[in-house]
């Protein structure tokens, strides 16, 4: 029972953190709320080391190993710094509601790309599970280009695309670095502070455009809330759904997270009009992924 309350407590923490950093997104730059994310993921995570893991502060740094280094940094490449920048730029352009479509054409890509990464193997019904996700994703994003918000146009359908494949390459290149040699909230770190390296110089070198354009006292909570819902707690819970209840079902009920985000902005928060091609498109590309997971 804890593992399902875990995976939805994942899907409710996610939609928490893409309010929280959309508003951020849409209040500053880019850049600038990806430097925030990362410097408040390292500082709160840092103490977690040092007393929950019991690590010094050398071993924080030279317990892992050169694979461990290699791929978790090329996961904070894709990760914190591909992903979050297409992931908050789509939400810029698209609104959060057609970001969380994103997230079942994530889970089929992922799993295309360990067919040829890690050699797994795919039923034919696998294969038309994970088509028929991309697929109706893909048409839905093109189909925007027209119908969807006013400042909607080629960069929110780049965007989304660049996020389904940086996210899935995030997960492989996760899949590969997290071994055994650091614990998951080291494997979060080492990430954070790989991409801080990567976001520091293009900080200093795009100044003029990164601060906040309406500097409050919400633009930054949000941003800490966004970083404690998405970037800490939802991880820690994904991975204690995977655990318990197993990756394929907790993927299924994560590919819910488009209808419970639509439930939020069009019932709760009132932020669109109700759309019948956006709920078939979730509940066909939901559906695509229930059959890759069979």
């Amino acid at each position: 029972m804890m593992g399902y309350v875990a995976a939805f407590g994942v899907v409710a923490l996610l939609i928490v953190g893409i309010y929280s950093f959309g508003y951020a997104a849409k209040q500053s730059s880019i850049l600038y709320v990806l430097l925030l994310e990362t410097i408040i993921g390292l500082v709160l995570i840092f103490p977690l080391l040092l007393f929950a893991d019991r690590l010094s502060v050398a071993e924080i740094f030279n317990k892992p190993h050169a694979d461990n280094w290699l791929w978790l940094g090329s996961a904070a490449v894709f990760g914190f710094f591909g992903r979050n920048y297409f992931s908050l730029l789509n939400i810029k352009t698209a609104g959060e509601k057609i970001n969380s479509l994103l997230s079942p054409a994530i889970t089929a890509v992922t799993i295309v790309l360990s067919f040829f990464i890690f050699k797994d193997s795919l039923t034919v019904v696998q294969w038309c599970g994970a088509c028929t996700t991309i697929g109706v994703v893909v048409w839905f994003l093109l189909k925007q280009k027209n119908n969807g918000p006013v400042n909607y146009n080629r960069i929110g359908i780049l965007s989304g695309l660049s996020t389904i494949l940086c996210i899935s390459a995030t997960v492989i290149c996760s899949i590969k670095g997290a071994t055994a040699t650091v614990s998951f909230l080291q494997a979060i770190w080492l990430r954070l502070l790989v991409a801080l390296v990567f976001i520091l110089p293009l900080f200093f070198f795009k100044k003029p455009l990164a601060k906040p354009a309406q500097q409050n006292n919400k633009f930054y909570l949000l941003v800490l809330l966004g970083v404690l819902c998405q970037t800490i707690l939802a991880g820690y819970l994904w991975l204690y759904a995977s655990f318990h209840i197993g990756i394929s079902v907790f993927q299924v009920i994560l590919a819910t997270l488009p209808l419970w985000l639509y439930i939020t902005d069009v019932y709760l928060l009132k932020k669109s009009t109700p759309s019948i091609s956006f709920l078939f498109c979730a509940f066909f590309a939901g559906l695509g992924i229930y059959f890759v997971l069979l």
